[in-house]
């Protein structure tokens, strides 16, 4: 035996051995980050892709990672599962999970989990600023030939001494699962569509992010590196900003990493660390004319704020109370040494 990587969406993937099966944060309810996010390739089923699992892991708090409607629909058809998390100080996920109705089991960063031949640890990302919330899962089974190991970084944007710890736990990975480009609003929400300034800034993005991905794979004894998550398209009143997100399609990758692979999209492509040959790869970017009819899908979706707040009724919600709060508590948290500035654009 050893252990098999199958590939769902984005950072959604499950990990298994012959002791048990780790689903890792499924995203599948359209509009996360208040409306703004879709699917694409779009997934059909996916509790009927993913089938039974025996433990949910998710990684941080960011909606494309924690799905709270997705899980609840999953223990509806599955019944309920454990869920494990980082023990991170202070853990918003353990709070905003709570919150929500479930139990998350938070597992000790030193002493993880044993079942059977299989090891699983959670290393919370701890840089001791109160905005870490990342973390990383890794999976050891034992043979009686060899040890497999599986790594999963998820969004961590890493530090030195974050690769040093890795280099230092995992002298060998089999399989590593990592971030290779980034979301967010900039570029394209800080420019006008007509500002040349706008196609280079998204150019430098993807290309700083590239950086990233090579400094933690040519840090890191890994045999396969396998590019994800990240992957989503905007939609509404948002969607003409897709083309300036500074958003690389996975297979880019491939122009410069000999040891990265592509699972391919559908829910059946996997990888296992016995052979490391995939059973199904993507190697040719995405069809812009199906990236254009999936936006022509989502054109006409609604804001969160767009759908909860009536024109009628939107004087009458403290709005300027509310923003100084806001941006009293931002200045409280916040850990920059440079002048900075808040816009709202109301």
């Amino acid at each position: 035996m050893s252990i098999k990587v199958s590939y769902i969406y984005s950072a959604c993937i499950i990990i298994e051995t012959e002791d048990c099966k780790i689903l890792c944060d499924p995203w599948f309810t359209e509009g996360a980050y208040d409306g703004s996010w879709f699917h694409f390739p779009k997934v059909d089923n996916p509790l009927n892709l993913i089938r039974e699992v025996d433990f949910i892991y998710i990684s941080h708090i960011h909606p494309d990672h924690y799905d709270p409607d997705f899980i609840k629909k999953y223990f509806i058809k599955f019944g309920e599962h454990k869920i494990l998390i980082s023990d991170h100080h202070p853990n918003y996920l353990f709070n905003k999970m709570k919150s929500d109705g479930f139990i998350p089991t938070i597992i000790d960063k030193d002493k993880g989990m044993v079942i059977g031949n299989t090891s699983i640890n959670i290393l919370p990302h701890d840089t001791g600023s109160i905005f870490d919330i990342d973390s990383a899962i890794s999976v050891k089974y034992k043979n009686h030939q060899k040890e497999h190991v599986v790594l999963n970084v998820n969004d961590i944007i890493m530090d030195d001494k974050f690769i040093k710890k890795l280099r230092s736990i995992f002298p060998s990975i089999d399989i590593l699962l990592c971030g290779y480009t980034g979301a967010g609003p900039y570029p394209q929400t800080y420019f006008s569509l007509d500002d040349r300034a706008l196609i280079e800034e998204a150019n430098k993005k993807k290309r700083k992010f590239f950086d990233r991905y090579k400094k933690l794979t040519n840090s890191l004894n890994t045999k396969v590196n396998i590019p994800f998550a990240g992957k989503y398209v905007l939609g509404g009143r948002l969607t003409d900003l897709n083309d300036y997100r500074g958003v690389a399609d996975a297979v880019e990758v491939l122009d410069f990493d000999k040891n990265a692979i592509i699972l391919d999209d559908g829910g059946d492509s996997f990888i296992d660390t016995q052979n490391l040959r995939p059973s199904k790869i993507r190697t040719k970017k995405y069809s812009r004319k199906e990236i254009i009819k999936r936006c022509n899908e989502i054109r006409n979706k609604k804001m969160d704020y767009e759908s909860m707040i009536n024109k009628d009724k939107v004087h009458k919600l403290p709005l300027k109370r509310l923003l100084l709060k806001s941006y009293k508590n931002a200045i409280r948290k916040s850990e920059l040494d440079k002048d900075y500035y808040f816009v709202f654009d109301i």
